[in-house]
């Protein structure tokens, strides 16, 4: 039987229509972005409709991989992929050559609509297809892996935070109690002479090479004891301080400003000491009995635990669910008191100013938003002391006490969400130099600021490369102090709102979903 010609014609359109629908199913029902890559480093026209909700844009016509990703992407990450992406590309590698693949995750910056930014974790898959007599080309898939990242990191704390006990466990069988107990001792001594060195102020080339000294003394003797004691978390904590000390020292000249990054390596030895004193004490606070020496109390309140009953009470605390948790939050939130409260007197002292921080509440903050809140709180103060309070005789002459408060509370709220307040006692924002700096560094136009009520004005602030201090050449720029406040609390699902009143006071409200809603957005 013969089959027409128009026949055939027909037959042939109905299977290219059948392939079209089905293509533009599967582009429509796909979890994942999927888009064609073509041998110029094109994206061609079909793209999945994932795509474009993970990318938050319409038109991907004629873009490269590189104008892609590039707004999105750190300078480091943008630079792995054009080398990547040259060597798929180029005819002379066979398709099936095996490459690194540096793009299996990589961390994005997403804009929101309010001018905002979140973050995510986006992987990359490369499948090469090939028609005959047709360049090659590759199916790009994206997958959002953030929830995998956020779980994976969750459980890389929770294996540290075991790995610890376990040390601890260790030690206290090796050493002994009394020997443990006076380590205990020695490294509290450190860490508040390390904190009484950092807060004195300095002037003098001098006086910061006694400083720098002073510090890695203690640091040093933190390091080797943690290291007599096998306690790997706090040696590690402790030999990155002392790295980043040892590098000052090798410096010609050093001022206040060459200390402040300490501060997040400073935060991390405290924490590490934080949460070996409070697993020590969780699992020495238990009723006597007959089994076991009692507890004993040094002068200045350090327990000395025997071995005896402290390895029986870990023992009763080593699965995660019961007992590890309350301790992982104790030891978070009793460090960020005292690291809160170095950095401020730091800070202070570096601005030749005198604050006081009042803190309350810290110890409610859950383990979900720990980090957040260290984050969050480290900005906003750093910006205040810097910013917002006046000098000791400017704050007089307005007719205000010599010393500046800072106000940093936590709350628990009736529909069981999360307030953090944070206030000054400060110069407040002028709405008018707000909108003139952000203009200067064309975050906005003139004409756009002027159509700006003063209280939407002053949110300005909260925009990326927003600063007013000049960058001399060869610093770290300024401006990301509150841009990263709104990025940390947007993260986890959170708001902020700012107050301010000019020549009293600026406030921020940072609000954070129940745990149920914060959970439920990783998921």
């Amino acid at each position: 039987m013969f089959i027409t010609v128009k026949r055939h014609e027909r037959e042939k359109q109905e299977l290219i229509g059948a392939s079209s629908r089905l293509t533009d199913a599967i582009l429509k029902g796909s979890v994942q972005g999927l888009f064609l890559l073509d041998s110029k480093d094109k994206i061609l026209p079909q793209v999945s409709a994932s795509l474009r909700t993970l990318f938050r844009r319409q038109d991907f016509t004629n873009l490269s991989f590189e104008k892609l990703i590039g707004p999105l992407v750190s300078a480091k990450t943008l630079t792995a992929s054009r080398t990547f992406i040259t060597k798929l590309l180029d005819t002379a590698t066979p398709a099936d050559a095996a490459q690194p693949n540096p793009l299996q995750d990589i961390e994005v910056r997403l804009a929101n609509a309010d001018g905002s930014f979140e973050s995510a974790h986006y992987s990359f898959e490369f499948n090469v297809v090939e028609f005959p007599h047709e360049p090659r080309s590759w199916l790009v898939c994206v997958n959002d892996i953030t929830a995998h990242v956020q779980q994976q990191r969750e459980l890389e704390d929770l294996r540290t935070h075991l790995q610890t006990q376990g040390e601890i466990l260790r030690s206290v069988l090796q050493a002994g109690g009394a020997r443990f107990g006076a380590f205990l001792q020695r490294t509290d001594a450190a860490m508040k002479t390390i904190n009484g060195v950092l807060k004195k102020p300095a002037r003098e080339a001098d006086a910061f090479r006694s400083k720098l000294e002073a510090t890695l003394d203690e640091v040093d003797r933190v390091r080797r004891d943690a290291a007599a004691l096998k306690l790997t978390g706090l040696e590690a904590a402790a030999r990155l301080l002392e790295d980043a000390l040892q590098e000052l020292r090798s410096r010609g000249a050093l001022s206040g400003g060459d200390f402040l990054p300490l501060a997040v390596k400073l935060d991390q030895l405290y924490g590490q000491f934080a949460q070996l004193r409070s697993l020590t004490s969780q699992a020495g606070a238990v009723e006597p009995d007959s089994s076991a020496p009692d507890l004993r109390m040094t002068e200045n309140g350090t327990q000395i635990i025997e071995a005896p009953k402290f390895l029986a009470e870990m023992a009763k605390r080593g699965a995660p669910p019961a007992g590890f948790p309350k301790a992982q939050r104790m030891a978070q939130a009793g460090s960020l008191d005292s690291t809160l409260g170095a950095l401020t007197e730091l800070v202070a002292a570096e601005y030749k100013k005198t604050v006081v921080l009042d803190c309350k509440g810290l110890d409610l903050v859950p383990a979900r938003y720990q980090a957040t809140i260290k984050n969050v709180a480290i900005q906003l103060i750093r910006n205040a002391v810097m910013h917002g309070v006046e000098s000791s005789a400017a704050r007089q002459n307005a007719g205000k006490p010599p010393h500046a408060t800072l106000h940093l509370e936590f709350k628990l709220m009736p529909d069981q969400s999360f307030e953090l307040h944070f206030q000054d006692d400060g110069c407040g924002l002028d709405a008018d130099k707000v909108r003139a700096t952000a203009v200067a560094k064309g975050l906005v136009t003139e004409e756009a600021a002027t159509r700006l009520r003063d209280r939407q004005a002053i949110k300005l602030i909260f925009k990326s490369g927003y600063s007013t201090l000049p960058t001399a050449s060869g610093e770290t720029p300024h401006g990301t102090g509150m841009s990263l406040v709104r990025r940390y609390v947007h993260d986890v699902g959170g708001k902020i709102a700012l107050a301010s009143l000019l020549g009293h006071e600026t406030r921020f409200k940072v609000t954070l979903p129940p745990l149920a809603a914060a959970d439920a957005q990783v998921a």
